[in-house]
């Protein structure tokens, strides 16, 4: 399942990147994010993940701060103009597409699956956790296309919105991981009940997992916020400073 879904993922770039121009580097992101799915579900990572809390914590944070970011930016824009052209899709797009749907449905996402009834149905059915993951990567690749999003028009996002929703989705994380860090109790059932690694008891893995959400999810957040800080000074120091603020009717059409 794993490996016809990732299959899918690249025939679906290579149907885009065939009829629509991709930008220098967006080859490049592709590829790197189809590493950090691969590293996330085919990896050790994913088998670990089903013993310590603490390994399936990396494997979120791939899923949700690494891998769609990475793919979102390889979106030739051609192809969202060609989307916006076509009444179902552009429907679909300005619906989700845009700040409060996108840091609702990511940070939504996020908060439901540690909740623990949700959590420990992930682990009992392999189903629910197919579910889980498919639910990271397509928020994840909603809510960083609109920060990643070329044209704000699209996106109904300037640059300083933007970099409110990223400190806003670092926030939600944070507390997440914050909570999880400083737990009293073990919150999963599941690791409870499966023979421990690394001599970690249940409450010190959902403490250690809590803090790799919380420092590498503050490391990761990092790297957006420093772009976009850097987007809006070189926009203060005079207009064209940056190449992305251009109407619908500028992008690229298809072949070109």
């Amino acid at each position: 399942m794993i490996l016809a879904g990732l299959g899918a993922t690249v025939l679906a770039w290579w149907w885009v990147s065939r009829r629509f121009r991709p930008r220098r580097w967006q080859p490049l992101f592709f590829w790197l994010g189809m590493l950090g799915l691969v590293v996330a579900l085919l990896s050790p990572i994913h088998t670990g993940s089903g013993y310590l809390f603490t390994i399936h914590m990396v494997q979120h944070m791939l899923l949700t701060l690494v891998a769609p970011p990475l793919l979102a930016l390889a979106v030739p824009p051609a192809f969202l103009g060609w989307l916006y052209r076509r009444p179902g899709p552009a429907r679909v797009l300005h619906a989700v597409w845009s700040p409060l749907p996108a840091l609702v449905l990511f940070n939504g996402v996020l908060v439901f699956w540690h909740l623990p009834f949700a959590y420990d149905a992930t682990l009992a059915s392999g189903w629910v956790h197919a579910a889980e993951h498919l639910s990271f990567v397509a928020a994840g690749l909603v809510f960083w296309g609109v920060i990643a999003s070329p044209v704000p028009k699209l996106v109904r996002a300037s640059f300083g919105l933007r970099l409110g929703l990223v400190v806003v989705a670092d926030l939600v994380n944070f507390l997440v991981g914050f909570a999880l860090a400083f737990a009293g109790r073990p919150f999963y059932r599941h690791y409870t009940e499966v023979p421990r690694l690394w001599g970690l008891n249940p409450l010190d893995d959902l403490r250690l997992g809590g803090a790799v959400m919380w420092v590498m999810g503050q490391m990761m957040y990092a790297i957006p916020v420093l772009v976009l800080l850097s987007v809006l000074l070189r926009r203060e120091q005079g207009p064209g400073a940056f190449p992305g603020e251009s109407p619908i009717r500028s992008i690229p059409s298809p072949h070109s």
